[in-house]
């Protein structure tokens, strides 16, 4: 008894450090929202698996958003705070017809309701109201 008590104990004690580590892996190799080409690989609770050439989008020093959706090109305006508020405006596209269109038209509306960010090593997810709506891979 005495022994399964010092196993459960020694695997806690390992849960514990493992759990915590999540922590301090936030900070290493933290990608910066600014600058870094982002490509969707997730949107709401779904994996995707769309050309690197698609869904590729950068934030810029100037406070500008742009990118490719599916086949349109998309740009506005954006707003962050220390806090990790994420907030995008006077969002445009062109109007081209495209095959992923739904696709395209759900991730302008994720976008349009984007209330925080958070970047975890080369991934950035979107959230609104603190609910995940879409992850992206930063491209190497």
């Amino acid at each position: 008894m005495k022994r399964l008590f010092v196993v459960a104990f020694m695997a806690l004690a390992v849960a514990s450090i493992v759990a915590g580590c999540c922590a301090c892996r936030k900070g290493k190799n933290k990608m910066p929202l600014v600058g870094t080409k982002w490509h969707l690989v997730r949107m709401m609770e779904r994996d995707l698996n769309i050309s690197d050439e698609q869904f590729l989008f950068t934030f810029a020093e100037d406070g500008n958003f742009s990118g490719m959706g599916a086949c349109n090109s998309m740009m506005g305006k954006y707003t962050t705070t220390a806090s990790g508020g994420l907030k995008i405006t006077n969002l445009a596209s062109t109007r081209r017809m495209c095959p992923e269109a739904d696709l395209e038209t759900q991730f302008v509306q994720i976008v349009e309701r984007t209330t925080h960010y958070e970047v975890d090593g080369d991934m950035l997810m979107l959230l609104s109201n603190g609910e995940m709506q879409a992850v992206l891979q930063a491209q190497k």
